[in-house]
């Protein structure tokens, strides 16, 4: 599970150190629910095991939310979603540019 936001990172993103990012749908479940509000930290790098937040390959308006499993040998990300029968993810489209990535999702607000 994601923890929940502590004092110290709604400070990071009352400075600007941190985006808010809305998630849609149920494909990160039971990790994220749909309508909860994520810290994203665009400054780091993503590690396997991460939840990182990527432009869609191609749909270059839709931002994903994902776990990143692997990445492959020429750097690409292998990006899957927690719950497998509601998610669209690198078994469907495939490995994702590391130029797609966007940050790490740090923290949980609340769903609203």
């Amino acid at each position: 599970m994601v923890k929940k936001a502590g004092m110290g990172e709604i400070l990071r993103w009352l400075t600007g150190r941190r985006k808010i990012f809305r998630v849609e749908g149920t494909s990160m479940s039971p990790a994220l629910k749909d309508g909860e509000l994520v810290l994203i930290d665009r400054t780091v790098l993503p590690n396997a095991g991460d939840i990182v937040l990527a432009d869609h390959p191609y749909k270059k308006s839709v931002k994903i939310l994902k776990r990143l499993t692997a990445f492959t040998d020429n750097g690409e990300m292998i990006l899957s979603g927690d719950n497998p029968h509601e998610s669209t993810d690198s078994r469907t489209f495939g490995s994702v540019p590391r130029s797609n990535f966007i940050g790490v999702v740090t923290s949980r607000l609340k769903k609203l």
